[in-house]
């Protein structure tokens, strides 16, 4: 995209605007984001890369593809790792009281928009609607830009037809092709299972014995909701707890094995690829790390 439609990041993180405001950045600021919460609706969405999103007591894996809605008042924040980079992502803030007054002309969009975020904040649409959407926010980002006497009607259209899309998706996860009936709850408990059970030895063919689903099926809901395949996911969580392990001082061997990695190779190659460096690197690090630390203690 032109560069003109990179924003400097807002630092204040709060709505000048009584309707819409939309930023693209392109920066390393979301490494310094705390958890926080706005009086307004936060739509998220990622360009590059990838990442865990909190949202209140949830977690998404948040990548390219997808996006995350958050509703005011709900606490947020990005969870990342490794070297800092440049983010590059859209973010979308509505105020909700101009949300409110499109429920005139969208009442069933709204709605569904307001039952289905209860608690499931993640949006991951099919790849021919993520393009549509994707170019909606793009022709939001163009219309604040030039910023004429017809660009506030324009970026309202255009927002009533973001909307209608996200509905869709929303509709569409909450009644899937495969019905009768949702999927939902069965794969977050699959979730929810691997959550608590990732450090052991798990598989996909065991989890869908264990929860009574055809592998493929399961693959593909998973990957439609949670936004990666189950064996991504546990292979994310374990590299997670590794990193975090290694960051608390434990041996590269113990942290790999606590963590549900048997074979040290897949370990190394997978934590590299994952972190840019290798489990020993991290190790050293931390370990000079803590040697300055103490050495500053001493001097004190």
């Amino acid at each position: 995209m032109d560069g003109a439609y990179i924003s400097a990041f807002n630092i204040l993180q709060n709505m000048s605007r009584d309707d819409i405001e939309i930023y693209h950045y392109c920066d390393m600021a979301t490494y310094n984001v705390q958890p926080h919460r706005h009086d307004f609706y936060e739509l998220y969405c990622l360009l590059a890369n990838g990442y865990i999103y909190h949202v209140e007591d949830n977690q998404y894996a948040l990548e390219p593809g997808t996006l995350v809605l958050v509703r005011p008042g709900e606490i947020h924040w990005p969870e990342l790792q490794g070297p800092p980079k440049n983010i590059e992502r859209i973010v979308l803030w509505l105020n909700p009281q101009f949300i409110s007054s499109l429920s005139i002309f969208l009442p069933q969009t709204l709605g569904t928009i307001g039952q289905n975020l209860q608690d499931q904040h993640l949006i991951v649409p099919e790849e021919k609607t993520y393009q549509i959407i994707l170019g909606l926010l793009y022709s939001l980002l163009y219309e604040k830009n030039r910023a004429d006497a017809d660009s506030q009607y324009l970026c309202h259209l255009i927002l009533s037809q973001l909307l209608i899309h996200i509905s869709r998706v929303l509709n569409q996860r909450t009644r899937p092709a495969e019905a009768p009936g949702s999927r939902y709850e069965e794969i977050m408990r699959v979730h929810e299972y691997i959550n608590a059970h990732f450090r052991e030895p798990i598989s996909v063919n065991g989890l869908a014995m264990r929860f009574f689903m055809d592998k493929n099926t399961m693959t593909r809901q998973f990957k439609r909701i949670v936004g990666m395949t189950p064996g991504d996911y546990i292979r994310r969580k374990r590299l997670e707890s590794a990193h975090t392990l290694i960051t608390q001082g434990y041996s590269v061997q113990h942290a790999g094995f606590v963590s549900g990695f048997t074979d040290y190779s897949a370990f190394y190659r997978a934590f590299r690829q994952r972190y840019g460096l290798s489990p020993g690197d991290l190790s050293a690090r931390t370990k000079q790390n803590l040697r300055e630390h103490a050495a500053q203690e001493g001097e004190m």
